[in-house]
Parts: C-alpha cells; structure tokens; sequence
C-alpha cells in the first residue's frame, strides 16, 4: 500500500502542537457527507470546532477539533492557520496520488483515454506522461541543511505540476509547513519577519506577478544568506525565463530565478527519479548511489 502522506511526520506534529498550545486534539476527515458542509468558512458543530480543507477550490476534507468551544477567537483563528498550513499540502497530495491510482485502474481495464477526464480537468495526456512508479517510500528524516539556495524556481506549463514538484521539495528538504506567499504576505515586512517563520516552504505562484515590494522583500531575505532552519522560498512560472524580460520583475530577481531554475517538464516522470534530479540540483554533495 502507499504510504498516506496524512500520517506522515509533518502531520502528527501538528497534533502534538494543537495539544501542547491549545490542549486540543484534531481529527481528519477525508471523506465526508457534503449535504453536512457549512457555507461558512469555518463552522461548529455541537461542541466541535469544523475545519474545510480546501485546494483549488475543492474541498479535499475537514480536520474537525473536537471540544473547541471554549477557544476565544483569536485562539480560534490561531488553530484554523495552524491546521490549514500543514494539511491543506498534505491532502493536495493525497488528491494527486488518487488521481494517478484512479488512472492505473483506467489502465489496467484498458479504457480509451481520449475523451476521460478526472476531477473535471483538462483531457489527459498519454498514460506514460502522467503515472508514476509505485514505489514505496521511507518520510524524510530531520531538515536537510545543505540547500545550494533557499530560492528555488519552477518553471512549467501546468501550474499543477509545478505545485507537485514544489511539494516534493518540501518533502525532500524535511520543512514541516507549506503555506502560499499570498496568506501571509500582509505579516511580512522585512528580511527579518520571513527569518524569524523558521523551517517552512513558502510557495509563490505566477512570481511574475510580484510587485516591486514584494520582489525587493524576497531579495533582502535571500541576500541575507538564510540559515537552515529558516524559510525556503520556492517560486513558479509558465512564463519561460527568456521572456521574464517583459514582465515587472526587476533585474535582480530575474538573475536570481535564472541560477535557481527547475525545468519541470523536462523533469523525470517518476517519483524516484524526481527524487534523484531534485537531489542533485539542490542539495549541496548529494550522494550518488553505485
């Protein structure tokens, strides 16, 4: 069986900060009734503190903290960031190893792909683009210290398999959180205030949207020469890079970008060999195996 990255390190230490901080436990509901689901973006149910995990869009699940009744509201916005930071990557993977399970099974019956779609998305491509290898592998183990750079820059066609690939370097580098540069970006305000985040994976999409601000915050972070335990910023683009010329990012960062650039689509398919070429781009002295 593939190991669910819901009961990965990563989450089972969210629960132990919910219940340290808070004295609360939490509960993962992957599955769920939607005619149950509130239009209210967080709800109570009872004495039950209800939580939508949301991706895209969709509701991938709800993380539900039970007896939170007597949370004041900050405490309660507190616990619905918390949660959300660890989970929302943690079931967009799970979402992304369903659909490649539900195309092996379309595989394995020999169904005619050409007019399948799955999750409501574009058509597929060929079944040898998109499956990966089922292979089974251990969590990582402690943070990974050596990064050639704590910016890393994804540029493909999907926005989706970017994220993919952004979530896989998250994995790989051993960083507990992974939260969008857009729901935290109004806290930040120097080089200081992203240091002082600690181990997480900040994951900007369309960095060509950056405003100069924005862009000026990032570089004084980065030439600031972050430490181990602080921040990795990986940005993504459609935009190839001979084009970034013509959008607003300003010289400094487009020379940033272009020394840390991963060519997602030039990428290897599977999950190892991902691994692998993750490895050897951005992980200083990367073992090489015989």
């Amino acid at each position: 069986m593939q190991h669910s990255t819901l009961d990965s390190s990563f989450v089972n230490r969210l629960k132990q900060i919910l219940a340290s901080r808070y004295g609360k436990g939490l509960q993962i509901r992957q599955l769920m009734d939607l005619a149950e689901l509130s239009s209210e973006d967080v709800y109570t149910r009872g004495r039950d503190l209800h939580i939508p995990i949301k991706v895209n869009g969709s509701i991938l699940g709800t993380a539900v903290v039970p007896a939170a009744d007597d949370l004041n509201a900050e405490k309660r916005q507190g616990v619905t960031q918390l949660v959300r930071m660890v989970l929302e990557p943690a079931m967009y993977k799970w979402y992304l190893d369903q659909r490649e399970s539900n195309l092996a099974e379309i595989t394995k019956a020999q169904v005619n792909l050409d007019n399948v779609r799955l999750f409501g998305e574009d058509p597929l491509p060929s079944i040898d683009e998109i499956l990966k290898e089922d292979e089974a592998e251990e969590p990582n183990e402690g943070l990974v210290s050596d990064l050639v750079s704590h910016l890393i820059h994804l540029q493909g066609r999907s926005e989706n398999t970017n994220k993919k690939v952004a979530l896989q370097l998250h994995e790989l580098t051993g960083r507990w959180a992974f939260v969008p540069f857009n729901d935290i970006k109004g806290q930040l305000h120097s080089a200081h205030d992203i240091a002082k985040l600690g181990a997480m994976t900040i994951y900007i999409e369309n960095a060509e949207n950056l405003n100069a601000a924005e862009q000026e915050l990032l570089m004084d972070y980065i030439n600031d020469e972050p430490f181990a335990d602080e921040p990795l910023i990986i940005t993504s683009s459609s935009v190839p890079l001979a084009d970034l010329g013509s959008t607003t990012l300003t010289s400094n960062m487009i020379d940033e970008i272009t020394v840390n650039c991963f060519e997602v689509d030039r990428a290897p398919l599977s999950s190892a060999g991902l691994k692998e070429v993750l490895e050897l781009f951005f992980i200083k002295d990367s073992p090489i195996d015989a």
